[in-house]
């Protein structure tokens, strides 16, 4: 196993994954006292979240919650490279040390890459049986194309919009409305017809809707996805799939919903790349990239790029 200096971020999970579950609160508190440093780490705890979440350690704001939970340890086969998995789910340092242990009887190559922002990647690469006696020798399971098992059970956006709505009269009373703007690609103040709503209050997690014209609600659960339940009942294009590189992207503004992230991300077991206003997720194989498309509401974007050009 190549051996990299474990930084704060690999503590982090340790922790995470010795109590098994917590409050967001504790989570920010636990990561300033990492962090070492004052000033505001708003945005690095919801980059680092989102990393936490991406290589599928664990699932935050469960069921619209303020709580986290660590999910169990897995070796997760790569999609595309049969010979090649990724160690995710809880970790700790003896889990480590039993992987390695089994790595080295079985034939099996460990890479560890550090970062200086989120806990190491752990990947491994051998023939898939060896791979397979190397995590039940360490006494976890090994999934083999993890991300097509994962894109098997995502809840399609579409169906978030069939069920009644609510009138405006039902929305939280004295909580700041935002809405997303797909002109704009941004959230702006107050209530705007057909579009995802966000109403927060003075204390407490947020709650998101989608309106239409007449401004009436339909609560969802979670941030991203009212914002593609929204596009989807828009026609508006916002994921794009580019078959030639492999390239799942999406805007800036509007990540993909945590499910869709990791099946993304798990695809390659590489992390997505920020540019240019948008979220790109390298070595998405076609077939995924057509699930994680049809599931977001959006084929119309597989046949807009198959002309060469975008849908807006």
């Amino acid at each position: 196993m190549t051996e990299v200096t474990r930084g704060p971020w690999d503590m982090l999970l340790y922790w995470m994954s010795n109590v098994g579950e917590g409050s967001w609160d504790r989570f920010r508190q636990v990561v300033a006292e990492l962090a070492g440093k004052d000033g505001d780490l708003s945005q690095f705890r919801r980059s680092l979240r989102v990393r936490l979440s991406d290589f599928g350690h664990a699932d935050f704001f469960i069921g619209g919650s303020s709580r986290w939970e660590t999910l169990p340890p897995l070796v997760g086969g790569l999609v595309g490279n049969v010979n090649t998995a990724l160690l995710i789910g809880a970790r700790t340092p003896k889990l480590l040390a039993d992987v390695n242990d089994a790595a080295v009887r079985h034939g099996v190559e460990i890479l560890s890459e550090g970062w200086a922002d989120s806990p190491a990647t752990v990947r491994l690469t051998g023939a898939p049986a060896a791979i397979n006696a190397c995590a039940v020798a360490a006494a976890i399971n090994y999934a083999s194309n993890y991300a097509w098992r994962l894109a098997a059970k995502l809840a399609p956006i579409p169906s978030f919009l069939d069920r009644p709505r609510r009138d405006t009269d039902s929305a939280p009373i004295n909580w700041v409305p935002r809405s997303f703007d797909f002109q704009s690609r941004e959230w702006k103040d107050g209530v705007i017809p057909n579009a995802a709503c966000e109403f927060t209050p003075r204390y407490g997690r947020p709650r998101y809707f989608v309106s239409n014209r007449r401004r009436r609600l339909l609560e969802i659960v979670g941030r991203r996805d009212a914002v593609y339940a929204a596009a989807h009942a828009q026609r508006v294009a916002l994921a794009t799939y580019d078959s030639a590189t492999k390239a799942f992207s999406v805007p800036l503004s509007a990540p993909l919903p945590e499910a869709y992230a990791r099946v993304a991300c798990l695809c390659s077991g590489q992390r997505a790349d920020v540019g240019q206003g948008r979220i790109v997720y390298p070595g998405v194989p076609p077939d995924v990239g057509a699930i994680l498309l049809t599931a977001l509401g959006q084929p119309g974007a597989v046949s807009a790029r198959a002309h060469g050009t975008e849908e807006r």
